[in-house]
């Protein structure tokens, strides 16, 4: 198979994901030193949990972080 030249990938190298999912425990850790923490147990749909997680691999997080992320988001509304 030949490479063709153009524009670089808009997927992120497994290296890029690595330093990305570091970078976000430290984030996260950093977030759970400042706040506390309180677990939340939900039951939702297999294939809503299945996009979430996948979601949350394109963006190189933590299914926590992500999920965090979107009920924030939720409720800026």
């Amino acid at each position: 198979m030949a490479l063709k030249a153009g524009k670089p990938s808009t997927l992120k190298t497994q290296k890029e994901l690595a330093i990305a999912a570091v970078q976000d425990q430290d984030t996260e850790t950093e977030m759970a030193e400042k706040t506390k923490m309180q677990r939340f147990n939900v039951d939702i749909p297999e294939e809503l949990h299945s996009a979430i997680k996948i979601q949350a691999i394109k963006e190189g997080v933590k299914l926590n972080t992500l999920t965090i992320k979107i009920f924030e988001a939720y409720l800026k509304k």
